[in-house]
C-alpha cells in the first residue's frame, strides 16, 4: 500500500541522515580539539577566513553588477559588493577589533543556538539520542552567556577556546544522534 503523503517521521529523517550525522560529528570533534589546542591562532584564523569570504563575495557581487544579465538590481548588487569588500578589508586589517566583534556575535549565536537545540531535543524525545541534543543545547546556551560576560576583555582566547568547546559538544551530539539513528 503506497502512502499518499511525502511526510516522514523523525526516525526516517534520521535514518536518511545517519552517515552525514556521524561524519559531521567526527569532523566537528576534530575541529573542536584543534581550536582548543590553539585558541589564539584559531581566533585569528576565524577572523581572516571571514574577511576573505567577505572580500570574495564582494568581488563576485561587483562582477555580477557589471556583467550580470539582470540589469534591474545592478546598483544594489554593486553597493552590496562594495560594502562586503569594505567589511572584508576591515576584518583583515583590524584583527583585534575583528576578533572582539566576532566574539560578541559568537556569544549571541551560541545563546540562540542553545535555545533552539533545547527545543529541538524536546521534539526528539522519542529517539534515544535526544539527550545528547539536549546536553548540546544546554552547553551552547551556557557558553554563549559565559562568552558574553567575558567580552571584550578575553575575546582572543575566548573565541577559539569556546568555539572549540562548542564544536566538541556539537560533534558529540551529532555523532550520538547518528549512531542511535536506525539504519536506512
Amino acid at each position: 500500500m503506497a502512502s499518499t503523503t511525502n511526510l516522514s517521521t523523525p526516525d526516517q529523517t534520521l535514518a536518511r541522515s545517519r552517515g552525514w550525522l556521524i561524519f559531521g560529528g567526527l569532523f566537528s570533534i576534530f575541529v573542536g580539539f584543534v581550536a582548543m589546542g590553539s585558541p589564539l591562532l584559531f581566533s585569528i584564523v576565524i577572523a581572516q577566513l571571514l574577511g576573505i569570504f567577505a572580500l570574495v563575495s564582494g568581488v563576485i557581487s561587483i562582477f555580477l553588477a557589471i556583467f550580470g544579465k539582470n540589469s534591474t538590481h545592478r546598483v544594489l548588487e554593486g553597493l552590496s559588493g562594495l560594502i562586503r569588500i569594505a567589511a572584508g578589508i576591515a576584518l583583515l586589517v583590524c584583527l583585534a577589533s575583528s576578533v572582539a566583534v566576532i566574539t560578541l556575535i559568537l556569544a549571541i549565536f551560541l545563546a540562540v543556538e542553545g535555545a533552539v537545540s533545547i527545543v529541538g531535543a524536546i521534539q526528539l524525545r522519542g529517539n534515544s539520542g535526544w539527550v545528547w541534543t539536549l546536553i548540546n543545547g544546554i552547553a551552547a546556551l551556557a557558553l554563549g552567556i559565559m562568552i558574553y560576560y567575558r567580552w571584550p576583555n578575553d575575546s582572543a582566547m575566548v573565541l577559539g577556546s569556546f568555539f572549540g568547546i562548542y564544536s566538541l559538544f556539537t560533534g558529540m551530539s551529532r555523532l550520538m544522534l547518528g549512531l542511535s539513528a536506525p539504519r536506512a
